[in-house]
């Protein structure tokens, strides 16, 4: 994890799994970016610019899952991602768009399917 994002920078300094290093997403000469690995975790953060690990994976050109140890596991129950009025705004946008005849964008589209499954799902709970 953390020793696979390390060689990426530049003027890394500390021990064990305390580092600072220079940030990579606002090319700074100076380290002001903390990365520590946690419990499975690789957290990050510049004091400069605000970047996180995300920031600064994406950066590097490096997958976001050198972060977390462990794999993440999909959620069978969708019904513990969203709320209803969250799913209902999707599906609005979703509709919206379509009724002026736009194209809807990918994540637009891919949010109205999940949205709509989470809905059927609801439905047949009676929630």
């Amino acid at each position: 994890m953390l020793d696979e994002i390390l060689p990426h920078l530049d003027k890394v300094r500390g021990r064990e799994n305390n580092y600072t290093a220079c940030c990579p997403v606002h090319g700074e000469k100076n380290p002001s970016m903390s990365l520590t690995e946690k419990d499975g975790k690789v957290l990050i953060n510049c004091f400069a610019c605000g970047a996180n690990g995300l920031d600064v994976v994406t950066e590097l050109g490096l997958s976001p899952s050198l972060l977390f140890r462990d794999k993440l596991v999909k959620q069978d129950n969708y019904l513990l991602n969203k709320t209803k009025y969250e799913d209902e705004m999707y599906v609005l946008i979703y509709d919206s768009a379509v009724a002026r005849g736009e194209r809807p964008r990918a994540g637009d589209l891919k949010q109205y399917k999940v949205a709509t499954k989470r809905n059927e799902q609801r439905s047949k709970l009676n929630l």
